[in-house]
């Protein structure tokens, strides 16, 4: 019946893709062959694998709020945080960003020539978030009559408002 429509150029054309089609096929298998070969061995290393393990345990958390973290002989405190609150203590009063800033320069001039205003500004500000939030070395005070904080002892504040005896360690430059 195929030979009665079919010319002999069009068989030969046909024939040819069809030799061309079962060479790809087999190519594709050699690769399928491979390829389950590699995923059995895999299979048996992780059964190997498994065998050797210690079975883990899973416990569960039990219910209610999370304990708090506590470190028994408190923070360690860096440089920079020392440095600050040597200098609130050395100054006997509250003290702000741009005068700490001003220490800071000469202090970083001193012990890291390398460090650059910019640093020692970003440097600043991180160590002063540090130690008037989480770490509680730092209290703050907002004065109201001028831009930004005071920053001062811990010793200084009762539930973060500044103690009585201590306002008078709050000094505003004076106006020009």
């Amino acid at each position: 019946m195929a030979k009665e429509r079919l010319k002999k150029p069009e068989l030969e054309r046909l024939l040819g893709e069809y030799f061309a089609e079962r060479r790809m096929l087999m190519f594709k298998l050699n690769k399928v062959r491979a390829a389950i070969v590699e995923l059995k061995r895999v299979r048996v290393e992780k059964e190997a694998s498994a065998e050797n393990r210690v079975p883990r345990t899973y416990t569960r958390r039990k219910p209610g709020p999370r304990k708090k973290r506590t470190v028994k002989q408190g923070y360690r405190l860096n440089e920079w945080d020392k440095m600050i609150a040597e200098a609130i203590t050395r100054s006997n009063r509250l003290l702000t960003k741009q005068e700490l800033l001003a220490i800071s320069t000469a202090w970083a001039k001193r012990e890291d020539p390398k460090a650059k205003g910019a640093e020692v500004e970003v440097k600043l500000t991180r160590t002063l978030q540090k130690l008037s939030g989480r770490r509680g070395v730092l209290g703050k005070h907002r004065t109201g009559k001028m831009r930004g904080l005071h920053y001062g002892l811990t010793e200084w504040f009762f539930n973060g408002k500044l103690k009585q005896e201590h306002k008078a360690k709050v000094q505003l430059p004076a106006k020009a």
